[in-house]
């Protein structure tokens, strides 16, 4: 699908930045992407045009491929999409406490704001907090320190679920046992299909007689 004239300019505008920090372009994806040795970083942009203004959402987010490469065997997702799912993603706005925040464009004014908007966020919070969350032992704090409460790194919390019992053991977290009827009760509360309990229960068992080499 061609871009925007929107779309074109700020990723050109971005990219001038975002190469430097060796992120790569990638408007197939919607985002640009940073490789890491475990997995990727990446910078998600969302636009939604209406009538004479078009509403940009950033996402950031991280990928542990140990992760994903385990919990994805057991979630909804189409295997087509496994290597691109994110560990973690959290909006600006988000970030922010400001939850439903999206970046306004009207003009090529707002164009130019937008973009040094975006710029000064990443250099502030943005690169912090994807270093912090490429590391698996932070995720383990991020996910699973309070298990009884919703995360805002992922937005669906029943994945968070499954991911927050792959992570701890992963990481060895002591309390690996109690996390996983912790998260199974979660699941029940949060509604989960007698579908996605089977494949709780799957995971489980997998990671019970899991052993990293």
């Amino acid at each position: 699908m061609a871009l925007s004239k929107v779309e074109t300019h700020l990723y050109t505008s971005l990219n001038d930045f975002l190469s430097q920090k060796d992120f790569e372009m990638r408007p197939d994806l919607k985002q640009f992407r940073r490789e890491t040795p475990t997995g990727f970083q990446n910078i998600i942009l969302s636009f939604s045009p209406y009538q004479a203004e078009t509403y940009l959402e950033v996402n950031i987010g991280t990928r542990l491929n140990m992760v994903e490469e385990i919990v994805q065997q057991f979630l909804d997702n189409m295997p087509e999409f496994w290597r691109q799912a994110n560990t973690v993603v959290v909006s600006v706005g988000k970030i922010n406490d400001a939850k439903y925040f999206r970046y306004r464009i009207a003009d090529d004014e707002d164009l130019h704001v937008c973009t040094e908007q975006v710029i000064e966020f990443m250099d502030q919070r943005g690169f912090m907090f994807l270093e912090y969350a490429s590391h698996l032992k932070n995720l383990d704090v991020m996910f699973n320190a309070k298990p009884h409460q919703s995360v805002k790194y992922l937005y669906n919390q029943l994945h968070r679920c499954f991911k927050g019992v792959v992570i701890a053991r992963l990481s060895h977290n002591p309390h690996f046992l109690t996390l996983i009827e912790q998260y199974h009760d979660k699941l029940l509360k949060l509604g989960a299909s007698p579908t996605n309990m089977a494949e709780y229960d799957r995971l489980v068992n997998y990671l019970l007689h899991f052993s990293a080499n």
